[in-house]
């Protein structure tokens, strides 16, 4: 049972990051590191072991944030040694007498950003923009594209490799991020299909080249070497995932590393600091956000409001839980989809621990 300690720290915590979020305007990061000061406040700790505790929430998605970092990294070499462009190019060029190929392929290169990053900002702003305008050449009218673009970084954002909220929500319950590759694929890729058919299908016609200013390609300069970042990448997450023993484990932020200093020597020539200090300013604001959730949730647990949570869901009849993931999730999300992960996504999990974790997550 929960005391009304526990209780007062719970809405104490809620109402500071909803007052600071929606009617200050706050950074859902600064909002959320906010509400766990308020939090701590309620059980006087010393001040060393306030901060100390302050430091570890802040450190506690460490993990998922250097996989943040070098995704973006990765994502701006691409794009700097010309590689986007270049496949944006020979997916238009090679696909353009067949409409509807055509279109399934460009929602698989909207997406493939966010994918990679986990970020479906990045996923709009590079894959995205590529692809906007070729659909509007296909027939496709605006409004039904930008439908198409932002669902396309929507469901990158949830595909494989790289799922930040699944990150998430496996950090706060200790269950590693691995066996997530089939289900996100069952979950995200059906549905990206059946959305662009849905939306473009009935509007696509043949593409002219003379009508479209088409993204720059780099094939006939550098060949195949161009492809290099790409190859290395997928065949080293391949083998980590394959083939565990044959190699030593990287972990996903080195093989973003690699593939990104291979990515100096495939294509065109570019300034790496310049890419990477670009690419971490973009990525801040996401691992702003992954800093104050650790903080929100490290404070939750210390001060016993996280279980007020779980054994309120764990009473709940099975109906009426998944009732209120379905309904409350989403409407956090709209907000914060990691805010949404870690502060009601680890609850529900805990409270479905008879269940697939994996499915669950």
């Amino acid at each position: 049972m929960f005391t009304i300690l526990e209780l007062i720290v719970l809405f104490s915590m809620v109402a500071t990051f909803l007052l600071l979020a929606f009617v200050a305007n706050f950074p859902i990061s600064i909002s959320l590191a906010f509400s766990g000061i308020v939090g701590i406040v309620f059980i006087r700790l010393p001040a060393l072991t306030t901060i100390r505790h302050l430091v570890e929430g802040t450190f506690g998605y460490i993990d998922t944030i250097l996989i943040i970092a070098t995704a973006m990294i990765f994502m701006k070499v691409l794009e700097s040694s010309g590689l986007l462009s270049t496949i944006a190019r020979q997916i238009v060029v090679g696909f353009r007498k067949h409409p509807k190929v055509l279109l399934f392929f460009l929602m698989l290169f909207a997406m493939f950003p966010g994918m990679i990053t986990g970020s479906s900002t990045v996923a709009v702003l590079t894959g995205g923009a590529l692809v906007a305008p070729v659909l509007m050449e296909i027939g496709v009218p605006r409004n039904k594209t930008a439908a198409i673009i932002a669902l396309a970084g929507i469901f990158g954002m949830i595909a494989p490799p790289v799922n930040i909220p699944a990150m998430i929500i496996g950090g706060g319950v200790d269950m590693p991020y691995v066996g997530f590759t089939i289900p996100l694929i069952v979950t995200t890729f059906p549905l990206a299909v059946f959305v662009v058919y849905f939306l473009g299908l009935k509007h696509v016609r043949k593409l002219k080249l003379e009508s479209i200013k088409l993204p720059k390609g780099h094939f006939d300069q550098y060949g195949f070497r161009i492809y290099a970042p790409l190859v290395v990448l997928l065949v080293l997450l391949i083998i980590e995932r394959v083939f565990p023993k044959l190699l030593p484990s990287f972990g996903m932020p080195l093989i973003f590393l690699m593939g990104s200093g291979v990515g100096l020597f495939s294509g065109k020539r570019f300034n790496f600091l310049q890419v990477s200090k670009s690419a971490v300013e973009d990525a801040l604001p996401v691992m702003g956000i992954l800093a104050g959730v650790g903080i929100f949730v490290q404070i939750m647990t210390l001060t016993g409001a996280r279980g007020v949570v779980v054994s309120g869901l764990t009473g709940l009849p099975r109906s009426l839980l998944y009732l209120s993931i379905a309904i409350s999730m989403p409407l956090f999300g709209a907000v914060s989809a990691y805010g949404s992960a870690s502060i009601l996504g680890i609850p529900f999990i805990l409270a479905l621990l008879s269940q697939n974790q994996i499915l669950v997550a």
